[in-house]
């Protein structure tokens, strides 16, 4: 008896009553109170000459009026209702009951998110060149600052046309040449957001080089094996020259670049220069070109066999001492070698030689020659 006088005692809940089930979800939803200074994401309700309504969750609506409606981007004249936008409250409630926000307030926040979508979709942006210093330039780019690394920079686009030193590709160059692009406008992609640390990184050469990848690939189905074309010289190396062939580079390798031996292609070409090239090989997968500029001329070696008969006196110069003998060079393109045994005394690079040929094999391109039997002949 005592128990059900408890029992009695109590307000039962009961979960199928109508009454129970309304009283039970209200409970459970609680309206949001915020405090100055949180940032709240709101949805357009209501739009009107100076004010904004947005629902933000809270037990009145959010409300944007004045100055607080205006930012940098304009963000109120792109929106309508149903969209979301970021705000700032201001004031958590007025006498009117509305929760106050401020876009304006919260538009450095909105571009960090906004950022970070670009960064996603690879969205080009424009960025204002505000100051140069060690390592790159300092830029800003929709009210923020942001920075854009020196190894970031387009080269080709800065630097090609001035057929200087820089265009080759020097980090110090570079640097010096960086300064004078303070003031103007680059366009960019977002490579790095940090907001904690308040970093922002951009480049612009993942600009030129998506732009670049699609040119290219579009150029390249155009080149065919054998085909001779004009270019002109974007880098000079030691191993060779890259030559730009209207979207996409090739490469002269220093074998191909003349019949007789190059040492230094940069005593040769410089950056801009004009060239006539022929297509070696095209290999659409890698977007790799091999040129040749010395297919273009004469091959030295053909009709050798007239010019230098065996048993001919010769003049030449030598161009290089091996263990084995010398090289001489009676022609551009065109070397023969005194074996070791057939000299008669030492030599040295760049001395002026008079030798017989000994013997002539055009198809392996070997030419032998003598200084020894020249002295019998004599």
């Amino acid at each position: 008896m005592a128990i059900s006088k408890i029992q009695k005692s109590k307000k039962i809940s009961d979960p199928e009553n109508p009454m129970d089930k309304l009283l039970q979800k209200h409970t459970k939803v609680q309206p949001r109170v915020f405090k100055n200074g949180t940032l709240v994401e709101g949805t357009v309700v209501s739009m009107a000459h100076n004010r904004l309504l947005l629902d933000i969750g809270g037990k009145s609506e959010g409300i944007v009026i004045g100055r607080e409606l205006e930012d940098t981007n304009r963000t109120v004249k792109n929106l309508k209702v149903g969209d979301t936008v970021l705000a700032k409250v201001i004031q958590s409630e007025n006498d009117s009951g509305y929760t106050v926000l401020s876009l304006r307030r919260a538009e450095k926040e909105r571009h960090w998110r906004d950022f970070k979508e670009y960064e996603n979709l690879g969205t080009i942006l424009e960025a204002k060149v505000t100051e140069y210093n060690k390592g790159g330039l300092v830029v800003e780019v929709l009210g923020v600052q942001g920075f854009v690394p020196l190894s970031h920079l387009d080269r080709g686009a800065h630097f090609a046309e001035d057929n200087s030193s820089t265009a080759a590709g020097s980090e110090a160059d570079l640097a010096q040449k960086a300064e004078s692009l303070v003031g103007q406008t680059l366009m960019v992609k977002v490579i790095e957001v940090n907001e904690t640390n308040n970093r922002l990184v951009l480049s612009e050469k993942e600009v030129s080089s998506s732009h670049g990848k699609k040119a290219a690939a579009s150029r390249l189905l155009e080149i065919t094996v054998g085909s001779d074309l004009e270019g002109h010289v974007s880098g000079v190396t030691p191993f060779g020259v890259f030559v730009d062939l209207g979207g996409v580079e090739g490469l002269v390798h220093v074998s191909e670049m003349a019949w007789d031996k190059v040492t230094m292609p940069s005593k040769l070409y410089k950056v801009g220069d004009g060239v006539t090239v022929r297509v070696l090989t095209v290999d659409a997968a890698s977007g790799k070109l091999a040129l040749s500029i010395k297919a273009l001329a004469s091959d030295p070696w053909v009709g050798v066999s007239e010019r230098y008969p065996e048993g001919k006196i010769v003049q030449g110069i030598v161009s290089k001492i091996a263990p084995f003998g010398a090289f001489v060079s009676l022609e551009p393109g065109v070397d023969g070698l005194i074996h070791v045994s057939e000299t008669v005394g030492p030599l040295k690079e760049g001395e002026e030689v008079e030798v017989v040929v000994v013997s002539v094999e055009p198809g392996a391109r070997r030419l032998g020659l003598s200084v020894r039997r020249l002295q019998s002949l004599k």
